[in-house]
């Protein structure tokens, strides 16, 4: 059986959790032994159950192999295709239908008793973020996520924030946890996602945790104007809600075509606004979403 090794580039947990399915179909469709190197060690036990025969790699393991193939996020492929199927395509898998990822990990006791919603708050640059109209001076208080935080709570269900940080952002200006949430700040990897695992559901943005919430086969409602429809999730699954607001400017980090923007990976400078920079409209995707309309399309989840 031929030997491959896929480096893989990326390090977030999404990309990853996104793109193994393929790999693991590139694994059965090409009868080959494959290795995954991978730079975050944490996830390999999430595959073992579901993809049994894929073998992980630390980036400093050695192995023989006959063929290497480097698989990295292209971003300049993202105006038309989704997170999964850039992957895909660098595999080989041309229009390649969508397939959910599976994670698994072991059951752990209940550790909230009452009925609780998980969220995740924070992101890796500002025009991800659920941001207020305010603007920066408020974002330490998370305004949004916290008068979402007090509706939840008047329903009887817990708000439970599962966050690395409790502040998070370039100084001076930082991105606070709601306070009427129960804060879970700083918890290992297994023990975030057994809290995601017990919730009725979870809440967040485009983000790894999100793909980890699906990959368990939580629903998950993802705030996300900064991207397309299509960029995550299949959008006909049943247990997944997209909050959008495409009255206003949306979808620029699979729209914009700045050879800067594109070059530093989406990225930039932590406040960069892709087309209205230093503008009234600036992060005016996330800003215009209201914790009214979040909480209006997650009723019927509440039971």
């Amino acid at each position: 059986m031929k030997k491959v090794l896929i480096d893989f580039i990326p390090a977030p947990i999404g990309d990853l959790i996104s793109a193994v399915p393929y790999l693991d179909k590139f694994r059965e469709e090409k009868e080959y032994e494959v290795y995954v190197s991978i730079a975050n060690q944490e996830l390999p036990a999430l595959f073992k159950e579901a993809y049994p025969l894929l073998k992980f790699l630390k980036k400093t393991d050695e192995i023989d192999y006959e063929e290497k193939i480097v698989l990295d996020y292209n971003f300049e492929k993202k105006e038309n295709k989704s997170m999964q199927s850039i992957f895909a395509e660098e595999l080989g898998f041309v229009d390649s239908p969508y397939i959910r990822p599976n994670i698994s990990i072991p059951v752990t006791e209940r550790k909230i008793k009452s009925k609780y919603i998980s969220m995740g708050i924070h992101s890796t640059l500002q025009y991800k973020y659920w941001n207020h109209p305010l603007g920066k001076r408020v974002q330490p208080e998370s305004p949004n996520w916290n008068e979402l935080c007090g509706l939840i709570r008047k329903t009887g269900y817990t708000p439970v924030v599962l966050e690395k940080n409790e502040t998070f952002g370039i100084s001076p200006f930082w991105n606070g946890v709601p306070k009427k949430s129960n804060k879970k700040i700083g918890q290992p990897l297994l023990e975030t996602l057994g809290y995601i695992y017990h919730s009725e559901f979870y809440i967040g943005l485009s983000s790894g945790m999100a793909w980890a919430a699906h990959a368990l086969g939580k629903p998950v409602v993802m705030i996300s104007n900064f991207t397309e429809d299509w960029n995550e999730f299949d959008l006909s699954t049943e247990d997944y809600k997209r909050i959008t607001n495409k009255s206003v400017c949306h979808g620029c980090f699979n729209n914009c075509t700045d050879s800067d923007y594109l070059k530093s990976k989406g990225g930039g400078e932590w406040y960069s606004c892709p087309r209205h920079k230093d503008t009234e409209r600036q992060f005016e995707c996330h800003t215009s979403i209201t914790p009214e309309m979040v909480f209006d399309e997650i009723k019927d989840w509440i039971k």
